[in-house]
């Protein structure tokens, strides 16, 4: 079987990991790229060497050389691009979050399934290689069961521009940075849902902590409960220094689990002067530092994209919460999520959000 040939729209941070997933894996190309600005599909598509850059992601969308499209655009932008996509038969590969209201998520879910193309969600968590240890530890049972679960994304500030603002990402921290650790404990908690949400966070602009130009919130609590009376605290923010941290503990009736991926590596260094990259958004490499030997790797995103050009080769459904239903209960966590701090209550799920 000839590779699958994946066109990127988007030329930012995520487009990037996508562009080395798929240069890694021997049965994807990525064949094209778009931006809103051609100097910069360009630049991206030389240094990728993809052969085709373009501004007009409706065209590239609808090419007979290209059989899914990877959705790395702002996510006010998710819903529009994967549904023309979905359209033209074409399988969607979505970065997080799926979109930014569950009308919009349904959307895509149904036009997917329409046009008999499958709709893959890019929670990278789900794919790190501790992290994939770590779910096999706890459904082994080897912690008994699951109790309590805190996990969280942190960093002091985000890659994107357009994360600052609601009216592209959708939100703050909550929709940009919690869905990774909240991702991931639904999929741990698989088959049990939850039943109630409660959140606070900072009110953006001149509420937050460390971010008054960014009118969504940068810091965020989040508890969730789950049928079986088990709870997970889920925290996102931007004021975090030191790096992206990526760490969950897990409390169990019979162990306990903890893990921190992106600032796990064996490797420490101490420089007077600093170098040139340790690991993401980490501010300084003056001093002592952890330099990650394969970032890309270890935060899951080869993995990822491994896994998503296999099921459309071998025509089958992708790994619990991979997929646009796995979006969707995330976006629907996140919505009751701004519901309870709107509210300042307890939301019950599930809720009617339309």
């Amino acid at each position: 079987m000839s590779k699958i040939r994946v066109a990127i729209v988007g030329a930012g941070f995520s487009a990037e990991t996508h562009a080395e997933g798929l240069k890694r894996c021997p049965d994807a190309e990525a064949v094209a790229v778009c931006s809103h600005s051609r100097e910069r599909a360009e630049d991206f598509a030389r240094r990728w060497g993809i052969p085709t850059a373009t501004t007009d992601w409706r065209e590239l969308v609808g090419r007979r050389d290209v059989d899914a499209v990877s959705v790395c655009v702002p996510t006010s932008l998710h819903c529009e691009v994967a549904v023309a996509a979905a359209a033209h038969r074409k399988h969607v590969i979505c970065e997080k979050p799926l979109a930014v209201s569950l009308e919009e998520a349904d959307r895509m879910i149904e036009a997917a399934r329409a046009n008999r193309v499958r709709l893959f969600y890019g929670e990278n968590w789900l794919f790190a290689p501790a992290m994939q240890r770590v779910a096999e530890l706890v459904k082994s049972g080897a912690i008994g069961r699951l109790l309590y679960y805190r996990g969280r994304e942190c960093s002091g500030d985000t890659h994107s521009s357009y994360s600052r603002h609601k009216a592209w990402a959708g939100g703050g921290t909550l929709i940009h940075m919690t869905v990774h650790p909240l991702g991931y404990l639904l999929s741990l908690k698989e088959g049990v849902p939850a039943v109630s949400v409660y959140a606070s966070m900072t009110g953006g602009g001149s509420e937050n902590l460390a971010h008054p130009d960014y009118d969504g919130e940068d810091f965020t609590l989040a508890i969730v409960i789950f049928a079986d009376r088990s709870r997970g605290l889920i925290e996102g923010d931007f004021i975090t220094k030191g790096g992206l941290d990526d760490s969950v503990e897990i409390f169990g009736s019979e162990g306990t689990i903890k893990a921190n991926f992106s600032q796990g590596s064996p490797i420490r260094a101490f420089s007077t002067k600093g170098y040139g990259y340790a690991m993401e958004k980490v501010e300084t490499t003056v001093g002592w530092s952890y330099p990650m030997p394969d970032e890309r790797r270890s935060q899951g995103w080869v993995e990822e994209i491994e896994h998503f050009i296999a099921c459309i080769r071998e025509d089958r459904d992708p790994r619990y919460g991979a997929d646009g239903a796995g979006g969707r209960r995330v976006l629907e966590i996140v919505s009751a999520g701004y519901a309870s701090a709107r509210e300042g209550r307890v939301i019950a799920l599930p809720r009617n959000f339309s």
